[in-house]
């Protein structure tokens, strides 16, 4: 049996524990010893809501002596979309884009001009409307992600042996305010 739950933008770092009790004790009646394995997606995201999830797994797994899978958002999105070749795009904030190269598995940091040269003939898939705009006259597609979209990515890493977690930097990782646009007539 397999369980997730969406958390909510920007409260996530505050959700995690409860959401785990709700899914382990509540839904599921299970305990963490009952676990064969958690799943996270390690970024790219916000700073705070990428270092709760992983450290809250982590913890749990040390705690359990379960695998751990570490899985891309970007390859979570190129799942749901059912993708095997283009791009899945991410707001990176400052005017950048997460992207990776469906097919490649490669991921990196770029501005949207130089996705939209690279991007020619080939299909995008974003996760928010805002990059719609950003990559006009390319073939993009919407995908909304939920954390149920996860599982596929998470069960082919467990297939493979488990945690293979990327190595986080600066550009992967950011903060709320980079990735967020805060609303308007709010002075931060």
């Amino acid at each position: 049996m397999l369980a997730t739950e969406d958390l909510t933008r920007g409260g996530a770092s505050a959700e995690i524990i409860q959401a785990i009790r709700r899914l382990l004790l509540t839904q599921s009646g299970w305990k963490l010893s009952d676990l064969y394995a958690i799943g996270v997606v390690c970024g790219p995201g916000s700073f705070t809501g990428t270092r709760a999830g992983l450290a809250t797994a982590k913890g749990l797994c040390e705690a359990a002596d379960l695998p751990m899978a570490a899985v891309s958002r970007l390859e979570v999105l190129a799942d749901a979309a059912a993708m095997s070749n283009g791009y899945a795009v991410l707001d990176a904030g400052r005017g950048e884009l997460y992207v990776r190269d469906i097919s490649m598995g490669s991921e990196w940091l770029c501005a949207a001009s130089s996705l939209r040269v690279k991007c020619q003939g080939n299909r995008i898939v974003v996760a928010e409307t805002r990059l719609l705009n950003h990559l006009e006259g390319c073939d993009t597609i919407l995908q909304t992600l939920h954390a149920a979209d996860s599982l596929p990515a998470v069960l082919r890493r467990l297939r493979k042996g488990g945690s293979d977690v990327a190595i986080s930097d600066a550009n992967y990782l950011r903060e709320e305010r980079d990735i967020y646009p805060k609303p308007a007539g709010v002075n931060v």
